[in-house]
């Protein structure tokens, strides 16, 4: 396609070279003409504009053999005429010559990233007061650059090149809206809570850790018709937590099933309703696993009766 495009403006150049030529041509011509008042020792004219008569272009060399001893000063005007144009016609040429090395040069095979300027910033929006800090500019202003449109944001950089403390830090003291923050180092918890707990709540959930908030997500299960669907969600995400496992094989549905017996009896019989109750219950050094199981048998979960569910877990785990 670039090779087309070159040939093509080399066509051009052509033309451009003949046309040139014919009109600096004719109008040194007309230029002698009018200047010898349009005698008839010039010949017939070609035809007539406006009653103007007007001769072929190559008519100049003619009268420039005969008459130029009599009217030096006419010729020499006519000659700058056509110099002019020459050299008008060079410098279109050298244009064109230019535009076409540019062309098959590729200039972009490099890439064609540049520092944004001020415009650029102002059609980007980043030139807001709200939002996620992503740069700051380099003048006497240090304005910040900021995005807060619904588009996602991702920050890649090796390690310790400032992410952390150029972009994550300053957006979270400047954000009042809602924020999770996976914080492995808790560098970005020393920093930054002081301060958004000035403003908003702030939580800090650390399962390791015993100051850290709690959640229990058997207090999360609805008693009724939608007990076992929100167990046996619990008992998924425990027995296939990458929900890598489209099939589950024998010991894997077994251990899945007593799981969610386990958690429904924990639920309504076991004063610790947590999932380490669960773990203790099920491992409680007092009583032989199939002594835990015929406790699930004969506890009365829903008054005077076992739950169902239960009752099917133990009695898989009597089978083993």
């Amino acid at each position: 396609m670039s090779q087309m495009r070159g040939t093509t403006i080399l066509w051009g150049q052509f033309i451009v070279a003949f046309i040139g030529a014919m009109i600096a041509l004719q109008t040194a011509t007309q230029f002698v003409a009018h200047k010898l008042g349009y005698q008839e020792a010039l010949g017939e004219p070609a035809y007539h504009v406006f009653g103007t008569p007007c001769y072929w272009p190559w008519k100049y060399w003619a009268w420039l053999y005969q008459y130029d001893y009599y009217a030096k000063t006419v010729f020499f005007q006519g000659s700058l005429i056509i110099y002019g144009g020459v050299f008008a016609i060079f410098m279109v040429i050298v244009f064109m010559s230019v535009n076409r090395a540019k062309r098959n040069q590729h200039p972009d095979a490099y890439g064609t990233a540049r520092w944004a300027t001020l415009k650029d910033m102002k059609k980007a929006g980043v030139l807001v007061d709200e939002g996620i800090v992503l740069a700051q500019t380099h003048d006497r202003e240090r304005t910040l650059l900021r995005h807060n449109g619904p588009e996602h944001c991702f920050v890649f950089a090796p390690t310790r090149s400032g992410k952390g403390v150029g972009i994550v830090i300053p957006t979270l003291l400047s954000w009042r809206a809602s924020v999770l923050v996976y914080d492995m180092k808790r560098e970005n918890w020393d920093i930054t809570a002081g301060w958004r707990k000035q403003f908003s709540h702030v939580l800090r959930f650390e399962p390791t850790a015993s100051f850290s908030v709690r959640f229990n997500p058997l207090l999360e299960v609805r008693k009724g018709e939608n007990e076992v669907r929100d167990v046996q969600n619990i008992a998924d995400i425990l027995v296939d937590p990458d929900g890598s496992k489209d099939r589950m094989d024998h010991w894997e549905k077994t251990g899945h099933s007593l799981l969610v017996g386990a958690i429904l009896h924990v639920l309504y019989a076991e004063p610790d309703k947590t999932l380490t109750g669960v773990a203790k219950f099920l491992s409680d050094p007092d009583r032989t696993f199939f002594k835990t199981l015929n406790h699930m048998l004969q506890c009365r979960h829903l008054g005077d009766r076992v739950h169902p569910v239960v009752a099917s877990a133990a009695c898989n785990g009597l089978m083993i």
